[in-house]
């Protein structure tokens, strides 16, 4: 075995190679952010940048995703 691969390869378990990474933050976070995302995306009015609107819809739909994510563990 060289030096490169040597160092490329994890001392770490499989399985903890493999857990989901640890989300930032918490349930309060999250709730803060979706309602937050939630209120930007609704304040646009309808001829406002769609495209902005619906960035903001996706960003409080990731958070609503951690909530329920978070409850169901």
């Amino acid at each position: 075995m060289n030096t490169r691969e040597s160092r490329s390869r994890s001392s770490k378990p499989a399985q903890a190679r493999t857990a989901q990474p640890k989300q930032a933050g918490n349930a309060a976070d999250w709730r803060r952010n979706f309602e937050r995302y939630t209120a930007l995306a609704l304040n646009l009015g309808r001829d406002d940048d769609a495209v902005t609107r619906e960035n903001y819809y996706q960003h409080a739909e990731h958070y609503l995703r951690l909530m329920n994510d978070a409850t169901q563990h």
